[in-house]
């Protein structure tokens, strides 16, 4: 790859979660396969950290029940 240009690109990086939520629905991502937690018990999402917090504010502006278990 010397010498040789090359580009990045980052179709998600200047969107809202909430929009990140509404494009995977109209591309069919099944959420209940996704998570995002940093301390899962038993197998589900915490629903404490930041990261479950954000996804949670994420469907909720999105129009959509994350399908998750907390």
């Amino acid at each position: 790859m010397e010498g040789r240009k090359f580009k990045i690109h980052t179709p998600l990086l200047k969107l809202t979660k909430a929009e990140i939520i509404q494009k995977g629905v109209k591309l069919g991502v099944d959420y209940s396969l996704t998570s995002s937690c940093y301390s899962p018990e038993k197998g589900n999402p915490c629903g404490l950290c930041d990261s479950c917090l954000l996804r949670l504010k994420g469907f909720k502006e999105a129009g959509y029940l994350d399908p998750l278990r907390y």
